[in-house]
This record gives C-alpha cells, sequence and structure tokens, in this order.
C-alpha cells in the first residue's frame, strides 16, 4: 500500500485535500445550525487563513516584480465575494449543491477567455459549457412551479451562479498575477480581504442589517463552546487543506489529473451533507450535479495549458 501511495502522491494529497475542504463545508454547515451567520462563518475560515499565510512567509525567498496592485486587490475582491455567497449557500441548501455551484466556474473561465481574451474554445469547450449550463439548469430548475420544485428558490440559485462567475475571475486574474507576484502573495490578497471584508459587514450589521441582504451584511453572533470547537475545526482543516493541495499540485507529473480529482470534493460534500442530515438529492439535482462536474472535467482537460493553473484551487480556496 504505502509503495502505491509514494508512486501516486499527487492523487493521495488530492484525494485527502478534497476530503478536508468537503469538511470544511461541513463545520461551516454545523456553525450554521448553531446560529452563526455565513459571514461570521467565513471571517473565521479566513483570518486561520491570514495567520497560516503570514507563517508562510518567514521562509519565502521568491522575488518577483510586483507592480500590478489593481489587479491584485481586484483578485482578492473577486475571490472574496465568491465566498460570500459559497457559505451563504452552505448555510441555506444542501452541502453537495452549494459545492456544485461553485464548479461552474470553468464556464466563466472558458467564456472570459473567449469574450476579453479572443482565445477560440473549439467543439470540444462549447461541448463542455453546454453540458455544465445543462446541469445547472437542471439544480435550479427555473421552470419548475414552485410546489413542486425539486431544485433550489431563485435567490439561492442566483447566489450560487454568481459564485462560480466570481470564482472564475478570481482564477483568471490569479494566472496573470502569477507573473508579477509570488503565489502565497496572491493568496494573501484572498485571505486578507475575505477576513476584512465579513468583520467591516458584520460591524455595519449591528446597525443595519436588512433581510434581503443577509449573504453580505449581518451582525456578529457570539458563539457558544461547541461552536467554538468546530472553528478551531474548520480552521485547522482549512490549513491542512491548504497544504494538502499545494503539496499535489507541486508533486504531480500532469496538473490537469489533480484538477480533475478535485472534483471529488463534490461527492465528498454530498455524503458529508447526508451524514449531517440533508436530504437525498432528487433524481434531477442528482443529473444536473453530474451534469457540472462531467462539464468542468470536460473544459478542464480542454486547456492546453494546465500548468498555469497549478495553484488556482489553493488560491480561491
Amino acid at each position: 500500500m504505502l509503495r502505491i501511495i509514494k508512486h501516486n502522491l499527487s492523487i493521495y494529497f488530492v484525494i485527502i485535500a478534497s476530503l478536508e475542504f468537503a469538511l470544511v463545508g461541513g463545520c461551516a454547515k454545523i456553525l450554521s445550525d448553531e446560529g452563526l451567520p455565513s459571514i461570521e462563518i467565513m471571517f473565521f475560515r479566513n483570518i486561520v487563513g491570514v495567520f497560516f499565510i503570514l507563517y508562510l512567509f518567514r521562509h519565502l525567498r521568491v522575488h518577483k516584480e510586483g507592480g500590478h496592485l489593481f489587479l491584485l486587490v481586484f483578485r482578492g475582491l473577486a475571490g472574496t465575494l465568491s465566498l460570500y455567497l459559497f457559505f451563504y449557500n452552505v448555510s441555506n441548501i444542501s452541502l453537495g449543491g452549494a459545492f456544485a455551484f461553485q464548479k461552474i466556474a470553468p464556464i466563466f473561465i472558458t467564456l472570459i477567455a473567449l469574450v476579453l481574451f479572443k482565445e477560440s474554445i473549439g467543439f470540444r469547450g462549447w461541448f463542455g459549457v453546454l453540458i455544465a449550463f445543462v446541469g445547472v439548469l437542471f439544480i435550479s430548475q427555473p421552470w419548475a412551479n414552485p410546489d413542486n420544485h425539486t431544485g433550489f428558490d431563485l435567490k439561492n440559485s442566483s447566489l450560487g451562479v454568481l459564485s462560480g462567475f466570481f470564482g472564475a475571475l478570481a482564477i483568471t486574474s490569479a494566472r496573470r498575477l502569477r507573473k508579477y507576484y509570488s503565489t502565497e502573495l496572491i493568496a494573501f490578497s484572498f485571505v486578507f480581504l475575505g477576513a476584512l471584508m465579513p468583520f467591516c459587514s458584520m460591524i455595519v450589521g449591528e446597525f443595519y442589517a436588512p433581510q434581503w441582504l443577509d449573504f453580505i451584511i449581518a451582525p456578529f453572533v457570539m458563539p457558544n463552546l461547541k461552536a467554538w470547537a468546530f472553528i478551531i475545526i474548520m480552521g485547522l482543516l482549512g490549513a491542512i487543506y491548504q497544504i494538502h493541495i499545494t503539496k499535489a499540485y507541486g508533486v504531480a507529473k500532469k496538473a490537469g489529473i489533480v484538477a480533475g480529482l478535485s472534483y471529488l470534493d463534490v461527492v465528498f460534500s454530498l455524503l458529508v451533507g447526508i451524514i449531517l442530515g440533508d436530504d437525498l438529492p432528487s433524481i434531477m439535482v442528482f443529473m444536473g450535479i453530474i451534469g457540472v462536474v462531467f462539464g468542468g472535467l470536460v473544459l478542464i482537460k480542454k486547456d492546453k495549458h494546465e500548468k498555469n493553473d497549478t495553484h488556482s484551487r489553493t488560491l480561491r480556496h
């Protein structure tokens, strides 16, 4: 067994990382059930990341030219907005559904490349976009009568799609930033804003917290003892996840294999969600999740420059 693991370290690390990320989502689900707003959960998740990356800076010896501060801030802002919506979905819909919406980012990455950078996506690209888009429709089911709806309501579906869109903007900008900044500094811009912005949201929430903006403004709720325990567990799992996903890409001979296997976190999140009390997904929602995953895999395989995206998942989460 050890010999098999040694010869397939990248696969081993990405499987472990996918499970850890699903467990981070599970902790967020539990914290939501304990009464913590999704914004507060996001704050605690990222504040741990701030200290973790500051620790990494102690061993950092890479120096790049820098100079693209606006793009660095934009990357952090886009990633933070994606997490606002992701954690809100984790708190309000099934865990598997929330993770599936995150996986539509490759659709938007492909379309951004087409519109902004005039890249040809070819038949395979359009096929992947179509399959993933149909998957999103099966999950959200905008045509269904509310009384017979087996997906999610319009608000959560819309926020889920927007989460994937902002995630795509973050990944696309991170690709360009790697020419000018180290991976750790790009990631730090993300987790720093990912802690600062929800902190400001909670301050505003003490004075003004309309229900229709509950995904971006909410007051602070003091965690109980159980919640503090899961906050610590979530933070530790998040830090370990960063280590394992970085190692997975670092030892991989083909980054595309790691990127493809990273979709296992959708499977793990479905299982974790069911254990925590989520209903089994309907046949249509399940087919939609499969469509999103399959379409995303097609788009990942299509990308001839996978090496340029080596740390995209690390930077996004």
